[in-house]
This record gives C-alpha cells, structure tokens and sequence, in this order.
C-alpha cells in the first residue's frame, strides 16, 4: 500500500475495509449495524445528524451502476468524471438538489461511486452553496485519502438474504442480535442457526420480515440467545423451498464466541 500521510484524523473501518483522513477537530459518527454509513462533520453529532455530515461514506449491496442512475435522475444539472480511488477505478457525479426539494433545497453535492470486497462504496458531500467552494478542496483531499484494507472478508450477503448484523468474524456473547432485509421467502421466512465449529447446533428458529407484499424486500431485526463453551462458529441464515425443503439461498456468517 502506497504510504501516506494524514494531516488530520485517521477513521478506520474494519468491517467495511476502509480507512479515511478527515479534518482535525472534525466529528465522526457511524449509524446503523456494521458501520454501513459513517458521517463526517465540523460540528458534533447529533447537531449534525439531520443531514449526515458535510461528508459521509455509505455501504451498500445495491451495484454501482443503480446508484449512479439514481443521482443522475435527482439531481439538477448533474455532471460525470471519471475517478480513480485507491487504483481502484470510479465515477464521480456532481449536481445540485433541486429548489422544490422537500430537504436542503439548492445544496450541491458531490458522490464517489466505486466497487470492491463485494460492496458499493459511495464518499458523498452534502454541501450549502454558500459553503461550496470552501469544502470542495476538502472533500478532494478526504476522498485521495481514502484506503481499502486488504483481506476484508466479503459482506454476508447472498441472492435475496442480506445481513446487517453480524459481521463476520465478529466477537458474540450468549446474546445477539441479527438483523438485515430478506426477499423470495415462502411466507416471507426464514430460519437463524448457530452452529458451534464441531457441528453442534445451538439454536434454530424461524424469523418472519415484515415484506409489504409476497416476494417483496421487508426487514427483521431479532435477538437471540445461546449457552456454549465452545470458541467459535458459524451463524447460517437461509430459506427454504416449499416444495422439497431444499435450501434456496444460504448466508454462512464466521463467529468468535466470548
């Protein structure tokens, strides 16, 4: 990795396997499990937190291509370039907020959009137009900074089951939480198991997301519990097809018990 120098703060990211150089006397703050959207502002949370910060850096499972469509359709005299982060290459889009917005009408803002480790990255600034010109140079310099950690383990994500939480490779106690969003499940369920390294299940249980409609995205958040003197496991999250059982798609998440 190419070495560099901060002259501000350092935010690291473990989970979603980056590492970024803010402002000195900046606040950071993440939001959500996981770390998925982190926000970067002057001015202290939760102050900030009606819009995210002059800058923030969001996850997502949804592909580059997606999420450049949707800032291109909202934004106001939306421009594109080409940008390279870290060797890795991206797509910057650049516009402004339209006046008959319901939130931060006529703000400018400015989005990196790229891919690696299996996830979306956006590095966004929200900025007032009278601030403009002051924060530009710094958001440049916030996204040259920025750094992907190598050997980030791919996010627990698979065809229609999306885990916010847990991570993997995180440390659980006998109680946890799982939440994130699922689809495709017959009668919108799934089913949780833990199981310990040597194969012993110590729990399953179906979960039921809350889908508005059958074969449509809904969410569930649950916590569960467990006894073991084991070191670790692994949590698998799937559904099933209600035909013959058979496991239609699995999410294999490596846990660390303490």
């Amino acid at each position: 990795m190419e070495e560099r120098t901060c002259g501000g703060q350092t935010y690291t990211n473990v989970r979603q396997g980056y590492e970024v150089c803010y402002p000195a006397g900046w606040y950071a703050q993440a939001s959500g499990y996981s770390q998925l959207s982190v926000g970067f502002d002057a001015f202290p949370f939760p102050e900030a937190s009606e819009y995210g910060g002059v800058f923030s850096v969001a996850v997502s499972r949804q592909n580059s291509a997606t999420l450049i469509a949707d800032y291109l359709s909202s934004l106001t005299g939306p421009t594109t370039t080409t940008e390279t982060v870290d060797s890795v290459a991206g797509i910057q889009v650049e516009g402004t907020i339209p006046a008959d917005s319901f939130y931060f009408a006529n703000y400018r803002e400015a989005i990196v959009v790229l891919e690696k480790f299996g996830r979306t990255y956006t590095i966004v600034m929200l900025s007032s137009p009278e601030g403009y010109a002051a924060n530009l140079p710094l958001y440049n310099s916030f996204v040259a900074s920025f750094r992907f950690l190598e050997g980030t383990p791919a996010p627990p994500w698979g065809r229609e089951i999306y885990l916010n939480t847990p991570w993997p490779n995180d440390e659980v106690s006998g109680s946890f939480r799982i939440a994130g969003s699922a689809q495709g499940a017959f009668e919108n369920t799934i089913v949780a198991r833990l199981k310990t390294e040597s194969g012993t299940v110590l729990f399953e249980e179906p979960i039921t997301y809350n889908a508005p409609d059958i074969g449509e995205l809904g969410y569930f958040d649950i916590a569960v519990t467990f006894s073991t003197t084991a070191d670790s496991g692994t949590l698998e999250v799937f559904h099933q097809s209600p035909v013959d059982g058979s496991i239609v798609d699995l999410v294999s998440v490596p846990l660390v018990f303490r």
